[in-house]
């Protein structure tokens, strides 16, 4: 990781050093360092005899009861509003999945205690799952090893580490769902992990609980020692340590709370414009009921983008056309007459048979989204079913991922046509959801005018537009200094299909992390956005952006970077224009940080 050295004024005469970070829960901490690590249960291997089998699976059996008694006092216990859907995914890998029987079957085979095999089994299961190609999924490989913690604890009697208190910053290297439950009731000021993606159970409960967190820190602890100050800047992605007495207070003042008030906004409160008049929807990308609840009360329209393979999460397996229906219904019921627009399954093949042994070589460009739909239709036309069932008097449509021609839109509207077909001829009530597709892909970019014609919207996906654009893995480190959002191809790409949805006149919705950004929001009114979808807690940051400035300003700024050649001189455009003409309407910091 790359450290930039700053003048500074610390007694101790060393510089203060901004560490590059991932932020997967906005908002500012600072506290002191606090390291967590080495405190996870550590099982030692003891052989066992034939006579000794059935004692251990006797152990594993008590560890697997105590454990799931207390995933339901976690679940009961005031909670976010997502953690009853993460500890059932808990409970349904205890009770439901392989897990267990595999590790039955490891004691019995390799006649080891049951502690060893816990720690065999869970290691192989997550290793498979870490390598899966959707992040989604790979992302939720802690859930295994939390569970696997939880089981070794029942059968060792130990407990947590002591926290670090309300004025620490805590610093792990991976993160546990249920290790934050517990951490969060002592409200530290941050977290640093060194691992953990945005799409992670535990990512999705901090931002729930506010909490600020960074991953990707690798080695903090040869920079910083225990008990030093630190400063976690989660609207950036950054790690400031050995802070200056100047960056101290001016953190402590963005850190006092968000830039919006959470106070619930009246219908009329929700519309956003431009200081010259022009409309920008605001819509939400999750997937529950409650969540969207949160993002109307700051403003959201609707739900842009619904990631049906969510569900997966809470069934454990493949779910059944009831459980889609009753999932896309309650979505549905919550957004009105705002509608949401559920992604088909964006899985890969391992994903979507249950499978995760089965691994491609390359999972990124292999068997998966729309290519998966339509190679093994059974789950795709299941989806599509209960994507029309729901929708039968309620506003909800359909989003085709990582199209990449007219031909796979031409193929799959006959499929829903003929699953309209079937369904009305037994009767059943359905909707007429329209139907939209993902723009993500260097293909569907150049045939976008194309496209365009032969769907109702489009969506815009900027976090894999830019690494299929740019051929860089967006989850690899090593490569991390070339995913370049403003990359100058990037940002033509984007101009492209906005014209291609303005010639056709159909709406085009962009989502991803730009959207998300206040940094980019002036960039996309002035490429011709007018609609975009984030997370519930980039709302009232972007909708302040938006209110501050016209859009006849952010067109002009469009102009003066169309002469720049790399996306450092874009970043330099946008960034001096941003001081000069919008500072105060920046979260602090974020005009000083790397948005490359």
């Amino acid at each position: 990781m790359q450290e930039k050295a700053l003048s500074s004024d610390p007694a101790d005469g060393r510089s203060e050093l901004r560490i590059p970070a991932t932020a997967v829960s906005r908002g500012i901490g600072i506290g002191r360092a606090v390291f967590l690590n080495g405190d996870r249960p550590a099982p030692i291997r003891h052989d066992i005899t034939q006579d000794g089998i059935e004692g251990e699976i006797e152990r594993l059996q008590q560890a697997v009861q105590h454990s799931l008694y207390e995933i339901i006092e976690l679940s009961s216990a005031p909670t976010p509003d997502s953690a009853a859907d993460i500890f059932g995914v808990h409970s349904l890998i205890l009770e439901s999945s392989s897990l267990i029987p595999d590790i039955e079957t490891e004691i019995r085979s390799q006649l080891v205690n049951a502690e060893w095999a816990i720690r065999t089994v869970s290691q192989d299961y997550s290793t498979r799952q870490r390598a899966a190609a959707d992040q989604h999924i790979s992302d939720k490989y802690l859930d295994v090893i939390d569970v696997a913690d939880r089981l070794l604890n029942a059968l060792c009697g130990s407990s947590d580490a002591p926290d670090g208190g309300s004025d620490s910053v805590l610093i792990v290297t991976e993160l546990m769902p249920s290790r934050l439950m517990k951490l969060a009731k002592t409200a530290p000021k941050a977290i640093i992990s060194e691992h953990g993606g945005w799409t992670s159970h535990s990512s999705i409960l901090a931002r729930e609980l506010k909490l600020p967190v960074v991953t990707g820190v690798r080695n903090i602890e040869r920079l910083i020692a225990e008990g030093e100050a630190v400063i976690v800047d989660g609207n950036n992605g950054e790690v400031i340590l050995h802070p200056t007495v100047d960056s101290i207070t001016r953190f402590s003042e963005s850190s006092n709370g968000p830039i919006l008030s959470d106070g619930i906004l009246t219908n009329g409160d929700r519309k956003v414009e431009t200081k010259d008049g022009v409309e920008v929807i605001i819509r939400v990308n999750t997937d529950s009921p409650l969540n969207y609840q949160q993002a109307k009360e700051q403003g959201a329209i609707g739900v842009g983008l619904y990631r049906s393979e969510a569900i997966f999460d809470r069934k454990g397996s493949f779910p059944s056309e009831d459980e889609q229906f009753v999932a896309y219904t309650q979505i549905a019921a919550a957004t009105g007459d705002a509608g949401v627009r559920i992604r088909t399954f964006d899985v890969g093949v391992g994903q979507l048979s249950g499978d995760d042994r089965v691994i491609e070589r390359n999972p990124s460009l292999g068997l998966r989204s729309i290519r998966l739909s339509l190679t093994d239709q059974r789950y795709f036309r299941t989806q599509i079913k209960a994507i029309l069932r729901a929708s039968y008097g309620n506003t909800l449509d359909i989003v085709l991922p990582m199209i990449t021609g007219v031909d796979e839109i031409i193929r799959l509207r006959e499929i829903i046509d003929d699953e309209k077909y079937g369904l009305r001829a037994a009767g059943v009530h359905i909707g007429e959801p329209l139907l939209g597709a993902m723009i993500e892909v260097p293909s569907a970019v150049l045939t976008a005018n194309e496209i365009a014609q032969n769907v109702d919207f489009l969506c815009l996906g900027t976090n894999d537009l830019v690494q299929y654009l740019l051929a860089v893995d967006r989850d690899n480190e090593s490569v991390a200094d070339w995913y370049q959002t403003l990359h100058p191809a990037v940002i033509r790409s984007i101009r492209e299909v906005i014209d291609a949805a303005n010639q056709t006149n159909i709406p085009l919705n962009v989502c991803g992390e730009v959207a998300g950004s206040p940094f980019y929001t002036p960039l996309l009114l002035g490429l011709g956005a007018r609609e975009l979808s984030m997370n519930v807690n980039s709302i009232s940051y972007v909708r302040r952006l938006i209110s501050g400035i016209t859009c006849k300003e952010a067109t002009q700024l469009i102009d003066s970077i169309t002469s720049c050649v790399t996306a450092a001189e874009i970043d330099e455009r946008l960034r001096s224009h941003y001081l000069a003409n919008w500072s105060e309407l920046f979260p602090p910091g974020l005009l000083s940080a790397n948005n490359l």
